[in-house]
């Protein structure tokens, strides 16, 4: 695979959206959008955004990535989920053993992953056996493999969480999906009993995290080893949580200005207070979208330098950053429905989905924002950023 420029992947994010849009409504009522939509994002090589050149990937950083997935949460944020997660779970494929990444990358399906290590493990010659159920497997459905989370002692290995990657032929996908939003990302329960995992698709996540290194060794320069592995990892939070923004703001001016406000006979836009509001609302939105700038901005000036390591106080800002977004992001898109009052509160009205979806990004686990400021803050103190360590 040639290397594709900035420009042409964005494009590429344009048309995903574009054919994604109309069919929000299906995947919000079966769960999951469709295998044409999966096809048409695997037609555009969009799991290959991250993955080294030396494996026919384009190999581009933090800015790239972060504007595919804002440009299609434009159109749809459970569409930028699936997009997002198709091209960051092959991060993590590239800090495999040698053998494993090269049996993914030549399989050419696409990788998911549930990182909660609830799985259980025998140990046996060459590897492990894997049984358990884990919930909330964004994109399953469309998935080739999945790297499912268990507690295991890797050899020459501290015991520690692992993403134990299984070949979807081995794993059974229980369609419990029914949220509040994001509902057509099919983040559906897995299941797996009593699989073998050899040892080169096993990955010791606090391995990588603490100390950068693939399994066996460093490989290439590319962008995904030259910064903190877990805010590179979760950069897809705040690019989603402004491309709702910026849908919602545009949503929201352009039904204000069409709005006729009956018991006051004028118009929306000729309100003061309507004109107020919807200031407010942009100057919120400004504010998002340039916090959203400082965390790429950051990543970039990371990989530039090659800092794949930080201090804790780094690392823990860069959850709060993206709490923040999230945050932000979640009470704008409210905010707005509150604006408009009923019209725009029916099932399935753009605002009412981007609503909910938006909140739902706000409350994932990595997202929590409670968490994420205590941490941070815990480090202005000089104390680590998790209270048990």
């Amino acid at each position: 695979m040639a290397v594709v420029s900035h420009d042409e992947w964005i494009r590429r994010a344009t048309l995903i959206g574009k054919k994604a849009e109309p069919m929000v409504a299906e995947a919000e009522k079966t769960g999951c959008f469709s295998q044409e939509l999966r096809n048409y994002v695997h037609q555009n090589e969009m799991h290959k955004v991250l993955r080294p050149l030396q494996y026919g990937g384009s190999g581009m950083g933090a800015f790239t990535f972060s504007e595919i997935v804002r440009t299609v949460a434009n159109y749809n944020a459970s569409a930028a989920w699936l997009v997002y997660f198709v091209i960051l779970h092959e991060q993590w494929v590239a800090y495999l053993d040698e053998k494993g990444r090269q049996e993914v990358y030549d399989s050419n399906g696409l990788v998911g992953d549930i990182f909660m290590p609830l799985g259980q493990v025998e140990y046996v010659d060459g590897g492990v056996r894997l049984t358990g159920q884990w919930s909330f497997g964004s994109g399953v459905l469309w998935d080739e493999w999945m790297g499912l989370g268990a507690i295991v002692e890797v050899p020459g290995e501290d015991p520690q969480p692992c993403l134990v990657n299984v070949n979807k032929k081995d794993f059974q996908v229980i369609e419990d999906w029914n949220p509040l939003g994001l509902r057509g990302t099919g983040s559906h329960s897995v299941k797996v009993d009593d699989v073998f995992v050899p040892w080169h698709h096993v990955l010791p996540v606090l391995k990588v995290k603490n100390k950068a290194e693939p399994v066996g060794g460093h490989y290439s320069n590319e962008p995904i080893f030259k910064a903190p592995f877990m805010a590179f990892f979760c950069l897809g939070f705040p690019a989603i949580s402004t491309g709702i923004a910026q849908r919602v703001t545009k949503d929201l001016k352009t039904r204000m200005k069409a709005r006729q406000r009956i018991l006051y006979n004028m118009k929306e836009s000729e309100s003061p207070i309507a004109q107020r509001n919807l200031a407010e609302v942009m100057v919120k939105l400004d504010a998002i979208e340039a916090m959203n700038k400082k965390y790429i901005d950051q990543l970039e000036e990371w990989i530039a330098a090659g800092t794949p390591l930080v201090n804790e106080e780094e690392k823990n800002k860069m959850g709060a950053w993206r709490s923040h977004i999230g945050k932000e992001a979640s009470e704008l898109a409210f905010h707005a429905i509150n604006l408009l009052g009923a019209s725009a509160t029916g099932s399935g009205d753009p605002l009412e989905t981007a609503a909910r979806d938006a909140f739902m990004v706000y409350i994932h686990l990595g997202q929590i924002y409670e968490d994420n400021m205590m941490a941070y803050g815990r480090t202005q103190f000089g104390l680590s950023g998790h209270p048990l360590l």
